[in-house]
């Protein structure tokens, strides 16, 4: 911010437009670096006060971060006054609070950089006290005091324990019914005492509960003799009192915290926030009276599940030390952490904090990091010894995974009917794991096999055998460690069979050959005949294998047959048998016709869709079919629309039945449209344009303009087009403007006036800008048909305007501005050519 700022201010002296007061402005900040307390203003120091209470520091941390900055002591005591100076003026003037919010640049900047390492300490300080990782490993048991949602808060709706310990500060009930009926409710005084009406100060300050609810009835006979008799009496505790213990040490926040009597160890650690990342988990030492009461070790009840949860007093104090072993265990362990160990733990201890190896791990010899003096070593520890090794600080333990070697595997793969790994167990021979694995299948190959062995250097080797003299005993081999037979299907060692039929079926595609298979099963398995199909001409496309033909020309055998309908085996081609590759063409009928669908939209008097007549039905009659014109129709703005040749047909899939049959056709991509599609693509990249650029011309529908009047006046003439599949014919309401964009300085659209010229409705747009290529102004009618402005000297004959028309005004094009450099060379050039000229001249 600080530079930024600097810039603006420095381009602002450059021109001229900066005053004295900025101008000093920036020295304040170029000295920054070396600022001086007695520079800081009131403004500074008052956001300065607001930071530290932002940031939640308060003046004693500043001033101890100021000392560890290396401030001096002379410095720190101005930061103090000039902090009590501001606190003191935003007491006097209320307003000064509201005043913070509205610093200027450069007090920001000079606060920002005196907070700066301030905050950036009192950060790390914070970051260190909540880090639960050694170098990257999770120090085991600190997370217990991170996780937010756990509590140690302990459960106050049980009944009152027999032993608990009364003292000043907590509530009793006592409870008299019977043929007596009272209550009481009374607190411990400060003394010890409870007083009871009647009865006097009973003193129980230090009594188990249990005993004092004794000695207390013993006190209540004397005044209700029935109890015992026809009288019950009983005393329970009510409002428990509150404690105060103190939390020191190595503890994220230090301090005296406020408890219920049934506090714990933990609920005080909890409070403060559990030990830092040097603190010990394992010797937390609990003080009553200045004298140790209790050694706590969380370890016995985090993993244990055991040891004393001290119940603490008011006024304990709790201190937790840094540890002082702590080794770091990772790898295949089930729990890998940081642990902390006492100085008579060993390595068996650490194996059981961790919760044992992993399935995966290596239990054999484990090798220990240690520091040893100035140097590193490494200590192994052997089964036998885990029990007695001791652990030391900074020991470091890594578990590895077990080897990837597999011992006595033996692996068969193949067409046998259990193929997979298998125990080599001695003397295994080829021929007894092929019983094992149940035996070979039907389509296994029996004319070799091999088996793929490891020799002693890791290099492999291969050894073929024949699988027939395996089975029948002629011949056997004794199997080796991690060999792998591999037996070949009759079916891999050949390309796959296969039947293509193509045509008026309903599932052409490829089918898998079966033996013995006809042409009516074949169309049978593709789901019958479309009704466009043509049964007397079916074609089977046989390939011809180069060894079996004495023409080397002939790529293929072609037979053509007729197919009966209901594909009755009594048909004569049911002899024919088709063979692999195989492909069956079944062709369309030349004698059926599909439906081709245009449509009337617009002002006729029957709009929809129509089936075309004949092939060359012609507008005229499509639109006396559709009633004529409506009394609204506008003839010369009728248009027709037609798929281009880049028409792209929507995709359906094909709808199924229940049994699978399909009873809706596929519609399918245009194949010859999509060809066109891709090359002219392809066309545009190489010529420089982008992909979106060619897309532009792919539009599937254009629009046609055509003379409705004339088609009327003269029904099958040139003007009356005959339809194609999917044409449009468009007839619109009668227009009453005339829309006018492009170079024009108010594109709109504007009413249509009779006899208004073009330069009028230019007029009306604002006119031309001065961008605008007049001479090649152009008018598009409403009927999709187009006429340019006609220019002859200096005279221009625009097109004629008519309703529904729009006016383009194109632009003229760019001029390309050349660079200095090219200016450089046009002047060489020219001063090249006039030395020339004037050394002919000479």
């Amino acid at each position: 911010m600080r530079r930024i700022l600097l810039s603006i201010l420095l381009l602002a002296t450059s021109l001229g437009q900066i005053t004295h007061v900025q101008a000093q402005n920036i020295s304040d900040l170029q000295n920054l670096q070396n600022l001086n307390i007695d520079d800081l203003t009131p403004e500074q120091m008052g956001h300065l006060v607001q930071r530290l209470e932002a940031s939640g520091m308060s003046e004693e941390q500043l001033v101890q971060m100021a000392q560890m900055r290396g401030m001096s002591e002379s410095d720190i005591a101005k930061l103090r006054g000039k902090i009590l100076e501001a606190q003191a003026t935003e007491a006097v003037n209320p307003a000064m609070a509201g005043s913070r919010m509205r610093v200027s640049p450069i007090d920001q900047a000079v606060v920002d950089e005196l907070m700066l390492p301030f905050e950036q300490m009192a950060q790390k300080e914070k970051e260190d006290s909540l880090k639960i990782f050694d170098e990257g490993l999770e120090v085991f048991g600190l997370k217990f005091f991170r996780e937010s949602e756990l509590t140690f808060e302990p459960n106050l709706n049980v009944p009152t324990p027999a032993n608990y310990t009364l003292a000043p500060g907590d509530e009793l009930y006592i409870d008299i019914w019977g043929a007596s009926e009272q209550n009481y409710q009374v607190t411990v005084s400060p003394e010890g005492s409870i007083r009871v009406p009647s009865i006097g100060p009973i003193y129980v300050n230090g009594l188990k509960m249990e005993d004092a609810k004794k000695k207390i009835i013993a006190r209540l006979k004397k005044i209700y003799s029935t109890i015992g008799r026809s009288s019950f009496a009983d005393v329970s505790l009510g409002q428990i009192r509150t404690i105060a213990v103190h939390v020191i040490g190595q503890v994220d926040k230090p301090g005296t915290y406020t408890l219920t009597s049934f506090g714990t160890v933990f609920n005080a650690l909890y409070h403060a926030g559990g030990p830092t990342i040097n603190g010990s988990l394992r010797q937390i030492e609990i003080y009553r009276d200045r004298e140790l009461v209790s050694t706590f070790d969380a370890y016995n009840f985090f993993i244990k599940g055991i040891g004393e949860n001290t119940t603490l007093k008011d006024q304990d104090v709790i201190i937790v030390k840094p540890y002082i072993n702590r080794v770091r265990f990772q790898g295949e362990v089930k729990r890998p952490a940081a642990y902390e160990l006492t100085e008579k733990e060993t390595f068996e201890d650490l194996l059981y904090f961790a919760g044992g190896l992993s399935k995966n791990a290596y239990d054999g010899t484990i090798n220990v990091i240690r520091v040893q003096g100035n140097f590193r070593t490494v200590k192994s520890i052997a089964r036998e010894d885990r029990e007695t090794f001791k652990m030391k600080n900074g020991d470091e333990i890594f578990i590895p995974k077990i080897s990837e070697e597999f011992v006595s595997r033996v692996t068969i793969e193949g067409p046998v009917l259990n193929p997979g790994e298998y125990e080599l167990t001695e003397g295994l021979t080829l021929s007894d794991l092929i019983s094992k694995a149940d035996g070979l299948r039907g389509d296994a190959f029996m004319e070799r096999g091999i088996i793929i062995r490891r020799n002693k250097d890791f290099s492999l080797s291969n050894l073929s055998f024949d699988p027939k003299k395996i089975l029948n005993g002629e011949t056997d081999i004794t199997l080796q460690n991690n060999d792998i037979i591999k037996v070949q299907s009759i079916y891999s060692l050949r390309e796959s069979y296969q039947l293509t039929i193509e045509g008026e079926v309903l599932k052409p595609g490829t089918i898998n050959y079966v033996d013995d298979m006809t042409v009516e099963d074949l169309i049978y398995m593709s789901g019958g005949f479309k009704e466009s199909a043509a049964r007397s001409f079916v074609e089977v496309a046989r390939r011809v294998h180069p060894d079996s033909s004495k023409d080397i020309n002939q790529s293929a055998k072609i037979y053509n047959f007729p197919i009966s309908k209901n594909l009755s085996l009594s048909n004569e081609t049911s002899s024919f048998k088709l063979a692999p590759y195989d492909l069956v063409v079944v062709r369309k009928s030349p004698f059926f016709q599909d439906q081709e669908i245009v449509e009337v939209e617009g002002e006729a008097k029957f709009p929809g869709k129509y089936s075309l007549k004949t092939k060359d039905e012609r507008i005229s009659s499509l639109l006396n079919r559709a009633g004529g014109l409506s009394r609204y129709a506008y003839a010369k703005g009728a248009t027709l629309i037609r798929r281009t040749e880049y028409y792209k047909a929507p995709k359906k899939s094909d709808a199924v039945d229940a049994d699978g049959n399909v009873i809706a056709d596929v519609k399918v991509d245009d194949d010859a449209a999509e060809i066109r599609r891709q090359d002219l693509t392809n066309r545009f990249r190489k010529e420089g344009f982008s992909v979106n650029d060619s897309l532009e011309v792919f539009r599937q529908q254009e629009s046609i303009g055509i003379n409705l009047e004339k088609i009327l006046e003269e029904p099958g003439s040139k003007y009356d087009l005959i339809l194609r599949k999917g044409d449009i014919l468009s007839i619109p309401r009668e227009y009453q403007t005339v829309r006018v964009r492009g170079e024009v300085l108010y594109p709109s659209n504007i009413q249509h006036n009779k006899g208004s010229k073009f330069k009028h409705y230019i007029s009306s747009a604002g006119g031309f800008d001065q961008r605008a290529k007049k001479s090649k102004s152009y008018a598009i009618y409403a009927n999709g048909s187009a006429a340019q402005t006609k220019s002859f000297l200096w005279i221009r004959n625009y097109p004629k305007v008519e309703p529904g028309m729009e006016i383009v005004v194109p632009k003229k094009p760019d001029r390309q501005q050349l660079s200095p450099q090219a200016w450089v060379g046009i002047a060489s050039g020219l001063a090249t050519i006039a030395l020339v000229i004037s050394q002919i001249i000479k």
